[in-house]
């Protein structure tokens, strides 16, 4: 593992030009994951000091729509030698298709940001609702909150927190199998999102000093056709990066995201997109980046609170 805290044990802001200094050996990068903040199982602190067990180096923290895990993970990330990257997945409405931005290297403090995630709150707690009430017509009672209660305080809560809920009442054997019951496209509790477009959280993303970076692409239920549409126009928005090698995915699919990636003059993002550990995927897994690509970790932009 890098250590690279200052003398005192503080954070070190370390950017993309520094680590291009020390990439003389390899890293292990996982740069989307989540904290119970956002329908993970561990907290902030936990996260990291997984992190470290997986012998993952950087880890990003990119919560649903929330930035409050971040200063939780700061002092862990020093006390466990794992090197922070602020994060955050802001979710998005393109051509009615539910699109997450991933921002990575952000300021958390800057308004701009912090306006669109107190606006994407009222937007998740809305729709948060609507789906407990929907569940409450299926027979369950005080979804809201129980469900809340379950996620924690400061929680926001997402469609698999309602999917926890429905596990711990037995709905399902698996988390996933109470989602496509109930909580996925056209199923009966899942409700339409009303999430604002691509442009305003490309546009707060880089306002807070990030990088903006199209999440897991393939997991957006469209053709090639669409996801090329899809590219050109976060492109167009500003975009500067796309998720190329994830935890679960076939070769195939990795080298085509890679050459969609230099075809679009994006830099190339790895993630496990991790809440909690699954067969064949698990925190920092299978997250090598094709060679010929550019990784986001090369941008002027990044860096590492260390």
């Amino acid at each position: 593992m890098l250590n690279l805290k200052n003398k005192g044990g503080r954070l070190h802001m370390i950017t993309g030009e520094e680590l291009n200094k020390i990439l003389s050996w390899p890293l292990r990068f996982d740069l989307h994951t989540h904290t119970n903040v956002s329908a993970g199982i561990y907290t902030p602190e936990e996260l990291v000091s997984y992190a470290a067990k997986r012998k993952v180096d950087v880890l990003a923290i990119t919560d649903h729509d929330n930035i409050g895990a971040i200063v939780k993970a700061r002092a862990a990330a020093v006390a466990e030698n794992v090197h922070l990257v602020a994060g955050i997945e802001i979710s998005t409405l393109w051509h009615s298709n539910e699109i997450h931005v991933v921002g990575l290297c952000i300021d958390t403090r800057c308004p701009e940001l912090i306006a669109l995630v107190e606006q994407q709150k009222e937007v998740r707690d809305e729709r948060a609702r609507a789906i407990a009430a929907k569940l409450e017509k299926c027979g369950f009672t005080d979804v809201y909150a129980r469900t809340q209660a379950m996620a924690g305080e400061g929680a926001s809560l997402t469609r698999a927190n309602f999917a926890l809920f429905l596990k711990s009442e037995n709905v399902a054997v698996s988390v996933d199998k109470c989602f496509d019951l109930y909580l996925s496209k056209g199923s009966r509790a899942y409700v339409t999102s009303k999430w604002g477009g691509i442009g305003a959280a490309v546009a707060a993303i880089k306002k807070a000093g990030g990088i903006p970076v199209l999440a897991h692409p393939r997991r957006y239920d469209m053709n090639n056709k669409w996801l090329r549409r899809l590219l050109t126009d976060f492109k167009e928005a500003g975009g500067e990066g796309m998720e190329v090698a994830g935890s679960m995915q076939q070769p195939a699919e990795r080298e085509f995201l890679a050459d969609l990636s230099l075809e679009y003059g994006f830099f190339a993002s790895c993630g496990s997109d991790f809440h909690r550990s699954k067969n064949y995927m698990d925190l920092g897994s299978n997250l090598v980046l094709p060679e010929r690509t550019i990784p986001v970790w090369r941008s002027p932009n990044f860096k590492l609170e260390a």
